[in-house]
């Protein structure tokens, strides 16, 4: 508001000072007209060299003088004054010699403005007068002040003043309405993002247009269904670790207390339970153990221990590890790599999220299938394409298959024993690297998996 007001009282000061200035040209070109107009008549008189005539001169001269507010002055070629129409310290007989007198008596018409004491502004204008040969005999001086000068402007002044107020005030209103309209949509999104702090991720801005508070409103929209979705994504989780853990649990405890309870239980089922309980709790282990992995994981500070190593060895030695599981199934796994391909990165991690793609692939897939692992590289990434002939993936669960404890076949999953974190795993890993992984898969007919990682891991 200050910045639209201020400027209308800057250009009120500038038409007050134009108007003055307006004024004071008005009265200097006045006071021009009227010197001139008599140096030509004191020219067709010959005032200077005709004493005899300057009585009559004279007294048309002081009436001259009462009717134009002004001191008119003669002065011969020499600054005397010859006549005076005010008893202003420049008597008969005295010298004048001034700027513009001389200035006049050298041809040239002068003025000067002045401002005393008493801020009234005087005027004075010299000149030159001519005799009948052209020749420069005297200057005619006339001064005069404006007393009223102020008091004219002040008098604009006041009057303008009103209408600049007047001004100022329906701009303050506009200004006020308009910061009013511009920062409604902002008190929304303000109001939002406070029930969003207290908790209420549900909250949504409804606003609509094209402009940067609109843009601010989608970008917290776009913030707030992230966090209800991490929300969710970890109630679901906290959820699916109970669920997880309650499974073993109950079975061991059905289990013992099948023991517990019944008498002259035999040696061979004794040991059956006893398998069956050791199972659940290796199940157990390998739930939690996965858990602290991810937790290792989620580790913002976490250290990648970079080394240099050959992606085609790391491969190699995966495949070897997880063929005894794919002979049981009679699936054979085909690597092709074309060209060596050196690395620095994590190996140890990127083993283990290789490793649980190439698992899931042979876990999967039909009898007497075929996984194929194929390396590939460009300038900057290694890719890592994984491709089986199992069961596949839906496409509404494609985007799912990375969240912690989701199944896509979930009877499958669990007779496999999965815990339902290995691609969780697998894709923190990756990310960790800087690194992306894309699913394409269709049901019964397999999935390719594409991991892309950097060929240097920077820290």
């Amino acid at each position: 508001m200050l910045v639209s007001i201020l400027p209308i009282f800057v250009l009120w000061g500038i038409i007050s000072a134009a108007m003055e200035e307006h004024l004071l040209n008005d009265r200097l070109e006045d006071i021009r007209f009227q010197t001139h107009l008599v140096a030509v008549s004191l020219n067709d008189s010959n005032y200077i060299n005709e004493p005899t005539i300057r009585p009559v001169v004279n007294a048309e001269l002081r009436r001259n003088a009462i009717q134009i507010s002004a001191g008119i002055s003669i002065l011969d070629s020499m600054t005397v004054v010859i006549f005076n129409s005010q008893d202003d310290g420049y008597m008969e007989g005295s010298t004048w010699p001034s700027f513009n007198v001389i200035t006049a008596l050298e041809g040239t018409p002068s003025y000067s403005v002045q401002t005393n004491e008493e801020d009234l502004v005087s005027i004075e204008y010299a000149a030159p007068i001519f005799d009948g040969y052209n020749n420069i005999v005297g200057a005619v001086v006339l001064s005069h002040i404006i007393p009223d000068a102020g008091e004219m402007v002040a008098a604009i002044n006041n009057r303008t003043i009103w209408l600049v107020a007047a001004i100022g005030i329906v701009v303050a209103v506009l200004v006020l309405a308009i910061a009013s309209w511009l920062l409604k949509p902002l008190k929304e999104v303000l109001s939002a993002v406070k029930n969003i702090s207290d908790g209420h991720l549900n909250q949504r801005i409804e606003l609509s247009g094209k402009d940067e508070i609109t843009a601010l409103a989608d970008a917290v929209n776009d913030m707030t269904q992230k966090l209800e979705n991490t929300e969710n994504t970890r109630q679901e989780f906290v959820s699916n670790v109970s669920h997880e853990l309650k499974t073993p649990l109950s079975a061991i405890k059905v289990l013992s207390e099948s023991l517990l309870y019944q008498d002259d239980v035999e040696k061979e089922t004794y040991k059956e339970f006893l398998w069956d309980i050791n199972s659940e709790v290796d199940r157990m282990s390998d739930i939690i153990n996965e858990l602290l992995t991810l937790v290792r994981l989620d580790e913002t500070e976490l250290p990648l221990n970079i080394t240099p190593f050959t992606c085609n060895s790391l491969l190699e030695g995966i495949i070897k590890r997880l063929k005894p599981l794919a002979d049981q199934k009679d699936i054979k796994i085909d690597f092709n790599a074309e060209f060596q391909i050196d690395m620095e990165a994590d190996e140890m991690k990127l083993n283990l999220a290789l490793s649980n793609i190439i698992e899931n692939a042979i876990k999967y897939s039909h009898q007497g299938g075929l996984v194929e692992v194929m390396l590939d590289s460009d300038s900057k990434n290694a890719f890592i394409t994984v491709v089986d002939q199992g069961i596949g993936i839906e496409e509404e669960s494609q985007d799912k298959v990375f969240y912690r404890f989701f199944r896509a076949d979930k009877g499958r999953d669990r007779e496999s024993g999965g815990t339902g974190l290995g691609l969780a795993i697998t894709h923190k890993a990756i990310l960790l690297h800087k690194g992306s992984i894309r699913l394409s898969s269709k049901v019964d007919e397999g999935s390719i998996f594409t991991v892309r990682v950097p060929l240097v891991t920077k820290l």
